[in-house]
């Protein structure tokens, strides 16, 4: 340590270096006068407490944050193709707000895939896939296609009796199709109700620009989040 030409609080005499000029015994410490001891302490060890302090920090937010209040999604809607939303986050707090979430870190994920586009059409898949998709608007067309591909809860299943046969007169109808690896079609399902019309809704005259002449909301085969997912279809209701 070139203590000569260190910048210290402590003069060049002080005791505290009058035997090798760079180390310091516990007595010489211990007999310091109290100014020179805090003067030292400044020196040596106040920004190596001040890192340690900052790493503790950091720990503490990284443990509170992922592991004892994370944030949530607790609900996830996908908007596809030609019925284009720009204000996703708009959409999503309005949803939440509806839902009647009151935690803050609780979140309403909205997105919108242009399934064309062979990057958004993969990660469109790969949530499909993983099974964290909940809700899908898009045009009558694409509602045709996810309903070929199987994706597509029935919603005679999956909403209330009740809520269902108030429904009865929006209700949109597709099909499964198996195919083989030629792209031959090999079978083709029943005509099960998987999908409800919202064009006339106030969300999509709100968020949604379409130029198709339906717009079709439809839930995912398993949504994750089931409960929320039928108060939302509530929401898209509405007119």
């Amino acid at each position: 340590m070139d203590v000569e030409h260190r910048k210290t609080t402590l003069s060049d005499d002080a005791s505290i270096y009058s035997r090798t000029k760079d180390t310091v015994t516990k007595e010489e410490l211990k007999n310091l006068p109290f100014k020179q001891k805090i003067a030292y302490f400044k020196d040596y060890y106040m920004v190596g407490l001040a890192g340690l302090t900052a790493a503790a920090i950091f720990i503490i937010y990284m443990v509170y944050t992922s592991l004892i209040n994370p944030s949530k999604d607790v609900l996830t809607v996908a908007v596809l193709d030609d019925t284009f939303v720009s204000a996703t986050e708009e959409m999503g707090a309005s949803i939440k707000e509806y839902l009647g979430l009151e935690r803050k870190k609780d979140y309403v994920g909205v997105s919108y895939y242009d399934t064309d586009d062979y990057q958004m059409n993969m990660a469109y898949m790969t949530i499909a896939g993983a099974g964290q998709l909940d809700l899908i608007v898009c045009s009558y067309d694409q509602f045709q296609n996810q309903a070929n591909m199987g994706l597509l809860a029935d919603m005679k299943e999956l909403l209330p009796a009740e809520t269902y046969d108030s429904l009865k007169d929006r209700m949109v109808t597709g099909h499964t199709v198996d195919a083989d690896l030629d792209g031959n079609i090999t079978s083709v399902g029943d005509e099960l109700e998987y999908g409800i019309d919202i064009t006339d809704s106030a969300a999509v005259r709100q968020y949604i620009t379409t130029a198709a002449d339906r717009v079709i909301l439809c839930a995912f085969a398993a949504p994750p989040n089931r409960e929320n997912a039928l108060k939302a279809i509530e929401y898209f209701l509405e007119e």
